[in-house]
């Protein structure tokens, strides 16, 4: 439901729209791409392995020009970030990217880390939270790329549609990203903390909205362009959007739905 995500969601910040740049695994080797591996082959010596001492890993190619990567992992798995934005100063011995990371900070539309080097220290923020990263020596991170395997991102999933009734009651709607078909749609309820995973199914999407149900039709969902309704029966309750975007970091900590590691550098910091 087109229509519906574009007064909810603002992909690029909630959920991103795409890896910028990220060369794929060739189209000789069909069972690494099925898999959603990466061939770094093409660009393996432009690219630095830094490290916090404690088992986590960047990698990153410190180009602003050029297809981005950018990947975090444990030294043998790596999975590439989300890409928003970059900046690189020479002189000053500076360069920066933005990854989509909504863990790091409550404040409405930041919802993204920052990995930056500056004064000659490698440093990755989310939010309040700091940590520091350290170059690794060339012959250290030569092993490193050469037998990790690296993966496009983590998470596979993003926020459709979020909305609630007047005893505080969460609806929220989550679906397969866009680059991974768009659907999969998925309908939790419950209060914040403690929603529930419904067993119902997405029987209507079209430019006026969505419906969800059960397979007697007895509970409903509603989601049209402008008003949500949940349906008991002959009961109908009238339900309040929540703007998706402005509530990432609740949607990504609060409301109980997701507790897995997103794959991204704010996980561990």
């Amino acid at each position: 439901m087109r229509a519906l995500m574009g007064i909810l969601t603002a992909a690029a910040l909630v959920g991103g729209t795409g890896i910028p740049g990220l060369a794929e695994a060739g189209p000789g080797d069909k069972k690494a791409k099925d898999k959603g591996e990466i061939d770094i082959s093409s660009v393996k010596d432009e690219l630095l392995v830094l490290t916090d001492g404690q088992g986590h890993f960047i990698v990153v190619r410190p180009q602003v020009k050029g297809p981005t990567h950018l990947y975090y992992g444990d030294g043998k798995t790596f999975y590439a970030q989300r890409v928003f934005s970059g900046s690189k100063d020479p002189g000053r011995g500076y360069f920066s990217q933005s990854y989509w990371s909504p863990r790091s900070q409550k404040e409405a539309y930041r919802n993204h880390g920052e990995l930056e080097l500056k004064d000659k220290v490698w440093k990755v923020t989310c939010g309040k939270r700091e940590g520091v990263f350290a170059e690794l020596p060339a012959a250290e991170a030569g092993k490193i790329l050469g037998t990790a395997t690296f993966m496009k991102p983590k998470w596979k999933r993003a926020a459709y549609a979020l909305a609630r009734d007047e005893h505080g009651k969460y609806y929220y709607v989550d679906h397969l990203r866009d680059e991974l078909g768009g659907k999969g749609f998925r309908l939790f309820m419950g209060p914040r903390g403690n929603l529930k995973l419904q067993k119902m199914i997405n029987i209507v999407s079209d430019s006026e909205g969505d419906i969800f149900a059960t397979k007697m039709g007895d509970l409903r969902m509603i989601l049209d362009k402008s008003e949500a309704t949940w349906v008991r029966g002959k009961r109908r309750t009238k339900l309040t959007y929540v703007p998706i975007r402005a509530n990432a970091y609740m949607i990504y900590t609060e409301l109980g739905v997701y507790i897995e590691a997103l794959g991204t550098p704010c996980d561990d910091v």
